[in-house]
């Protein structure tokens, strides 16, 4: 499953776009730090600090840093994280970030005492210089400075995951803190049958199967804009904003993305667990009160009939023989981006538990 999931070309942009990110982030720090370290030497000690040369130190060790750190953050988060207890990840963390500091440190550290003194590049009195300095407190207090840094990236980029993209910054800004009212699109998507497999292939298995089956929707609704709301057993509950989600009929494209996603991969569904998995979806927008709630476990959540109504929409697939229902209001908007049109499936149905009746389409 990590595999195929790590080689799209989707996931290698995404990955290329939070590398440069976590660049500009440690290019940052690193000035600061330069700074920082400038104006300490310069003003409580005597020592000769050249703050170009440090400077340039500085990002070039952030820049094999990346190089060789970046990569492996990457997989970390996208691999082994996924694979492996969080002790191992801890340990695989630390050792690859201790060995290449030491990497760097006898990468750079030679270069910049040859530029202060005017000596061979990694000749003999600059190795020596790279060796002495590892026994410093510089180079602990360096050590441990950058091992924060990357602990906090790493914190930063498990957040944003758990809320989804650009959500972080939403969140650390407050945004949600006071309930405010937002109109989104959502959709419901469940596993058809799921009571019959689940009771074929027993419980575990069965969460396995549903575990790799949200991997492979991941990268379809990222790339249609779309936020990872809630899973709820075996359904899986996304939403956009208006805007992104009528945007080239993204909300609806995701679930043939989803689809399709799903079919490529129909040799390895059959071969571990004997079917090929199939989804149906319901989709509906409106008004909703969004919001941080809870204490222990605090996290953003939408209030509002438009989720009961997509829900509801989505249970009548099966009585309705389609895999997808759109609601009428959300059509009228959307269908400029389907040529093919539409099917209206049903005329003013009723939805249990609601007074209003609504007409229902699908994509044809």
């Amino acid at each position: 499953m990590a595999q195929t999931f790590a080689q799209t070309s989707s996931f290698r942009s995404r990955a290329l776009a939070l590398l440069l990110r976590v660049a500009f982030f440690w290019y940052l720090v690193a000035l600061v730090k330069t700074i920082y370290d400038y104006y300490l030497l310069k003003n409580n000690s005597g020592e000769i600090f050249d703050f170009s040369n440090w400077l340039m130190g500085s990002w070039l060790a952030v820049t094999l840093g990346l190089l060789l750190l970046g990569p492996f953050i990457i997989y970390l988060l996208y691999r082994i994280l996924r694979a492996a207890p969080y002790w191992k990840v801890l340990v695989y963390l630390l050792s690859g970030y201790t060995f290449i500091a030491l990497l760097t440190n006898f990468a750079v550290m030679p270069m910049i005492y040859a530029l202060d003194n005017e000596a061979p590049l990694y000749g003999s009195a600059s190795l020596a210089y790279a060796v002495n300095y590892i026994q410093t407190p510089n180079f602990l207090a360096i050590y441990f400075f950058w091992l924060l840094m990357l602990v906090v990236t790493v914190i930063i980029i498990l957040v944003n995951e758990k809320y989804g993209p650009g959500m972080f910054g939403k969140i650390l800004m407050g945004q949600y803190y006071h309930p405010k009212l937002e109109t989104r699109i959502f959709m419901f998507l469940d596993m058809k049958s799921s009571t019959t497999i689940a009771e074929t292939m027993g419980e575990e298995l069965y969460f396995n199967l549903l575990k790799d089956c949200f991997a492979d929707m991941t990268m379809p609704i990222l790339d249609n804009a779309g936020e990872i709301y809630q899973y709820v057993g075996d359904e899986i509950i996304v939403c956009w904003s208006m805007e992104k989600g009528l945007a080239q009929g993204r909300c609806i494209q995701t679930f043939f993305d989803v689809r399709k996603q799903l079919l490529a991969r129909k040799d390895y569904y059959e071969s571990t667990y004997g079917i090929l998995p199939s989804f149906k979806a319901g989709f509906h927008f409106g008004q909703v009160v969004a919001g941080e709630i809870g204490i222990i476990k605090r996290d953003i959540t939408y209030s509002g009939d438009v989720l009961n109504t997509t829900s509801r929409i989505q249970s009548k697939c099966n009585e309705l023989g389609v895999d997808h229902l759109i609601s009428g209001p959300l059509w009228s908007k959307i269908k400029v981006h389907f040529p093919a049109g539409g099917e209206q499936v049903s005329d003013q149905i009723e939805l249990r538990g609601r007074q209003e009746r609504m007409d229902l389409y699908r994509v044809l």
